[in-house]
């Protein structure tokens, strides 16, 4: 995998509130390949959506500003452990860097799938939280992150209660972003763009957030 970088002149910050879910496959079919994305795309994609590079007294307020939360999956040679681990929503970018961080990136070898729709059904049980908790404030943009190097199985969600039976295709939030080691997909309102190398893509536009990604 060949990683580009931001341009920093897009980087200026979301012009709405926002709720940031990046579920990621947490396998080590994706660790060799962390550091890069870390470094060109997860840390750049937080400070936008921070206004600019976390720091540790960093915080939004009470549900007042950006939230975060970040759902790890697996394969099914997890089991007996959770399919998934989610953490619970944040305002501090710089605790959320610290979790994303934290991942261990085990197991998967014998696996030639993810438990890709395990994630996404726990994110979007997420948003649902996150619309709770921010009844005061109304309407807020919706950002999912997927990060994966395997393909999904073929396997409806079962630990989600709300999303049981929601397979892959189906379980993408209506503005997400998916970044992988061998094939980039864009998800928004017209349905999953598939781009044949991430090398090769010039830019992913949701709504308002530009993202220069060469």
């Amino acid at each position: 995998m060949v990683a580009g970088s931001m341009e920093p002149a897009v980087m200026s910050g979301p012009s709405q509130v926002a709720d940031v879910v990046f579920v990621i496959e947490g396998t080590a079919n994706l660790g060799p390949y962390f550091e890069s994305l870390m470094k060109n795309y997860i840390l750049p994609a937080i400070e936008y959506f921070n206004g600019g590079p976390p720091a540790e007294t960093d915080f939004g307020g009470d549900y007042g500003g950006t939230q975060y939360g970040l759902v790890v999956f697996n394969t099914v040679d997890c089991a007996p452990e959770s399919y998934v681990q989610c953490h619970a929503p944040t305002s501090s970018a710089f605790e959320f860097v610290s979790w994303i961080n934290s991942i261990q990136f085990m197991g998967g070898g014998a696996e030639s799938c993810s438990l890709i729709a395990e994630g996404l059904s726990v994110a979007l049980q997420l948003f649902d939280d996150f619309k709770k908790m921010r009844e005061q404030i109304g309407q807020t943009h919706k950002v999912c992150v997927l990060l994966c190097n395997s393909p999904p199985y073929l396997l409806p969600a079962v630990e989600s209660v709300s999303y049981t039976g929601h397979a892959a295709d189906n379980s993408a939030p209506s503005s997400s972003l998916c970044l992988s080691s061998g094939q980039m997909m864009m998800s928004g309102q017209r349905g999953a763009v598939p781009q044949p190398g991430m090398p090769q893509v010039s830019s992913v536009m949701e709504d308002e957030i530009l993202m220069d990604l060469i």
